[in-house]
């Protein structure tokens, strides 16, 4: 009777499993609830966790957590970014609940070119034979830039047909391939059917990689490109665009080119000039964006200019460098801040402001209405000591990505 009794409580309380899947932004490690279709997947996750907090009688035993990167880009990078998107699952999970190391079944991170294979061989796409055949040469680590290395097969398939099988792979085989996810054992007071095996995943191998956000003060360095212009300039009707690249961590180059050709409502007002000031800044801190550091914040910039003018405020005379061809050359210093006004950081404001010295040779003209050249008046010789910065700049970020690399507090390799 007590065999008996036993049995019948084993089977009352049979196993169950429940599993669920967050899709990442292509190199981004960290969730965003409005990608694709995030938004039914976590509402569906947290549903099942405050159901199982709130029901006596359901008990969670088991949890296996995965992350995932999909297979195009560098091995190591791909190493880190799927370690990370486990660790940033991980932290979506605890949200809603806290899971206990004694029921972590697993925690593994890969990029998984079982499921790629399997996702080409169940589609009748272009190319699919070629694919596979090239997947199923299996992994190939070579060297590929600045110290990395790359799967051999992705270098093929991306040549593959100039390009047009990778096109085709882009979306939604590669997207459907960057994840987090979870497998939930629980039980409850009901009789089941036994549950099929549990899935073995391969972990991916972080020898080479770097190591995860949190620990270790190694991080991974992202250059950027920034395209901006200048609104306040704009304002004043000075066609201007500058590109800022960075160079180091805390540390960029960026430089901007003014123009301006035109009249303010009549002749005797104007503020021609064509103006380059390139300028070295130093960032003050170096930010975290849960994937990459990157140079924002505060910085100090120490810049050149160079400008040749013509300018006339509606008063007895207009100024102009000295026959034209002697321009204002000097140099000062700036101080700005910029940050992101985007969700995806892309789009970012600048504000800066600055002064200089700039020694000037200029000749002074008769500022005569709807007359091109007044008769010339004087020539004056002096130094400018004053503003020459005053800025509110859109720039859009692109990434260097061949330059990534990691960074290290106090250097880098």
């Amino acid at each position: 009777m007590i065999f008996t009794l036993i049995a019948g409580i084993s089977a009352s309380y049979a196993q169950n499993k429940e599993s669920f899947r967050i899709r990442y932004v292509i190199n981004r490690p960290e969730v965003d609830s409005t990608y694709v279709d995030n938004v039914s997947r976590i509402s569906d996750l947290r549903s099942f966790l405050q159901n199982a907090a709130e029901d006596s009688l359901m008990r969670i035993t088991g949890v296996g957590f995965r992350g995932t990167a999909s297979p195009d880009g560098g091995y190591e990078f791909n190493c880190w970014l799927s370690e990370n998107r486990l660790r940033t699952f991980k932290a979506l999970v605890g949200e809603y609940m806290t899971i206990p190391d004694s029921i972590i079944n697993s925690n593994s991170s890969d990029i998984p070119w079982d499921e790629f294979r399997r996702e080409v061989a169940a589609s009748d796409m272009r190319y699919r034979d070629e694919i596979l055949s090239i997947i199923d040469e299996g992994a190939a680590i070579v060297p590929w830039f600045n110290g990395r290395h790359i799967d051999a097969r992705l270098l093929k398939l991306k040549k593959m047909h100039g390009g047009k099988a990778w096109e085709l792979l882009k979306a939604p085989v590669l997207r459907d391939l960057r994840y987090g996810a979870a497998e939930f054992e629980y039980y409850r007071m009901q009789p089941v059917s036994p549950p099929p095996s549990a899935p073995v995943f391969s972990p991916c191998s972080l020898s080479e990689a770097p190591l995860i956000a949190g620990s270790s003060p190694q991080r991974m360095w992202m250059p950027h490109i920034y395209l901006k212009t200048n609104l306040a300039g704009l304002g004043m009707l000075m066609a201007n665009v500058a590109c800022e690249l960075d160079i180091a961590p805390h540390w960029s180059f960026t430089l901007p080119v003014y123009y301006s050709a035109v009249d303010y409502f009549k002749s005797t007002i104007k503020f021609r000039n064509f103006t380059v000031q390139p300028e070295f800044r130093l960032w003050f801190t170096v930010k975290d964006d849960g994937m990459f550091l990157y140079n924002d914040g505060f910085f100090l910039g120490a810049h050149l200019g160079l400008s040749y003018y013509n300018f006339a405020f509606d008063g007895k005379y207009r100024y102009q460098d000295y026959r034209g061809r002697t321009p204002a050359l000097g140099g000062g210093l700036s101080l700005g801040y910029r940050t992101h006004i985007s969700r995806n950081r892309r789009w970012k404001m600048e504000f800066t402001v600055g002064a200089g010295i700039y020694p000037l040779d200029y000749d002074v003209f008769d500022n005569t209405p709807d007359v091109k050249d007044g008769q010339l008046a004087d020539r004056r010789q002096k130094t400018y000591i004053g503003l020459d910065q005053a800025a509110v700049t859109l720039a859009y970020t692109f990434d260097w990505a061949r330059r990534a690399r990691i960074y290290k507090k106090g250097g880098r390799k």
